[in-house]
């Protein structure tokens, strides 16, 4: 059974993922800051007969990052796959981001990408394993966005980081592939529909039909099908593919 890592596996879009990855045959390591998420998900991947463990583990420290592969590979026994999902959305003017914002987005959204990178493929080399990568970046990560610019930034250095490491890791059969999502139905989303709603008059509603009036497909997307194009980059099929950021956004952007 091949194992693989997905971190902010508690909600939202990480939670998809795992459990898209349990159905496909992985047995997976759920990282969460959040302990009773982490029980929920896992509950949920081993009531449907799938295969995981809960690691509760604060990513901003590197050393919590390590601690999270060897306590995988002790668990599980190896390691196959990487999906860097956790990360956090600060929406402010340009004029009004702090140096606490910059510093702790980027230390969540880019950072620990690196870090968990990094030591990764360093198993992967030393077992032979020809694995894969997978982190999700953003479309906002291909353009400016003037109310979200640490967020564009760390994600446009996810993008970098991944052909990098492409490059990096290519000679031992490992790919490395970003997924860039638009607009997810999510929590978080729906909390930013409601304060930009409040700050422009109009309803959540109208914010969410005016965001949905810019997607070709003319539909918000669903963490599953962020879920499926991770499960495809952590497939034979992809087995070809590396270095590329993959769109997943209804034709929001087309690069």
């Amino acid at each position: 059974m091949k194992t693989a890592i997905v971190t902010g596996a508690g909600q939202g879009i990480g939670r998809a993922i795992a459990l898209r990855l349990a159905r496909d045959g992985f047995a997976v390591a759920l990282a969460d800051i959040n302990p009773a998420a982490l029980s929920t998900v896992r509950g949920e991947i081993e009531s449907a007969g799938g295969k995981a463990i809960g690691v509760e583990v604060d990513l901003s420290q590197v050393a919590e990052i390590q601690r999270l592969v060897k306590q995988t590979v002790a668990e599980l026994g190896q390691l196959d796959a990487l999906v860097n999902n956790a990360g956090r959305l600060i929406t402010k003017p340009f004029l009004d981001v702090t140096e606490a914002d910059w510093d702790a987005l980027l230390e969540l959204d880019l950072k620990t990408v690196f870090f968990a990178m990094q030591a990764t493929a360093r198993h992967m080399i030393d077992s032979g394993v020809k694995g894969r990568i997978v982190s999700i970046s953003s479309v906002s990560g291909r353009g400016g966005r003037p109310d979200q610019t640490p967020y564009a930034a760390a994600k446009a250095g996810v993008i970098s980081l991944t052909r990098s490491a492409a490059l990096a890791f290519a000679s031992f059969g490992i790919t490395v592939n970003a997924v860039c999502p638009g607009v997810v139905d999510t929590p978080l989303t729906r909390k930013i529909h409601e304060d930009r709603a409040q700050a422009l008059g109009i309803t959540p509603e109208e914010s969410l039909a005016r965001m949905i009036a810019r997607i070709p497909l003319g539909r918000i997307e669903s963490p599953d099908d962020i879920a499926g194009a991770v499960s495809f980059l952590c497939s034979p099929d992809a087995a070809y593919i590396t270095g590329q950021a993959l769109n997943v956004c209804g034709g929001m952007e087309m690069d």
